[in-house]
């Protein structure tokens, strides 16, 4: 355990370690991004692991992130839609993935908990119809405290998954989340070995150059990656722990 760390982020340390091979054994790899980036900062050592196995590998982003500046004159929120997704297939290009292997459902950026019945049965459809079978599907944690977060791992978990299918959750925001917001059990899951990809998800998280500051500058309500939560995904391992109900 590491100073500050509660007993659910100390179990999340305390993963057995596995290799990419070894966890994907064969089966393709779905990573599930409520925003581009999300992909990069939880998943981006993995994807260029399974990239360079030969491993079928999907990357789905729910909404294109197009909220991250409100209000800014140069950046209204279909603008930085496009460049959002645009970031987003520079990311996967450093991790040595094709854009072809990129799914836009864009249902809207902090309206992931709100969609109504319809819409959200149409984004389940459309999920299963990117994930073959075998395959690991991976989705943000339902313990991040971000709306999007949660509710793309309340959709993907409601999802009926045919046999061969294995749904497991990263954690993005949850490193900074309150111990009384996070669940009482210790974690169960893996922390996977990235280390040889570490370089390359490096250069996915900064090719999402709106997030980092600097770009856009006229945002009434601006997001910005602080260096120290950036730092936490520097590491040599990523995190992946099974769904609770």
């Amino acid at each position: 355990m590491t100073d500050g760390d509660g007993e659910y982020i100390a179990s999340l340390r305390r993963l057995p370690l596995t290799s990419p091979e070894h966890l994907l054994a064969g089966r393709a790899l779905v990573v599930i991004a409520p925003h581009p980036d999300d992909e990069s900062l939880g998943m981006g050592g993995l994807l260029a692991s399974a990239q360079s196995m030969g491993t079928p590998v999907t990357v789905v982003f729910l909404t294109d992130g197009e909220g991250s500046h409100v209000g800014s004159p140069s950046f209204p929120p279909e603008t930085l839609a496009r460049w959002r997704r645009a970031e987003a297939t520079d990311a996967l290009f450093a991790l040595g993935i094709p854009p072809t292997s990129a799914r836009f459902l864009a249902l809207g950026d902090a309206r992931l908990d709100a969609l109504c019945a319809t819409t959200r049965e149409a984004a389940m459809n459309a999920l299963r119809a990117c994930v073959p079978s075998p395959a690991l599907v991976c989705v943000t944690a339902r313990t991040d405290p971000h709306g999007d977060h949660r509710a793309a791992s309340s959709i993907v978990n409601d999802i009926d998954w045919p046999e061969g299918v294995a749904v497991m959750e990263y954690p993005v925001w949850t490193w900074l989340a309150d111990e009384t917001g996070l669940p009482t059990q210790a974690a169960t899951g893996y922390r996977v070995d990235i280390t040889t990809a570490l370089v390359a998800k490096r250069r996915a998280i900064a090719a999402h150059r709106s997030q980092h500051g600097g770009v856009i500058t006229d945002a009434e309500q601006a997001f910005e990656l602080e260096a120290s939560f950036l730092a936490m995904f520097d590491h040599p391992t990523e995190t992946l722990v099974w769904p609770t109900r």
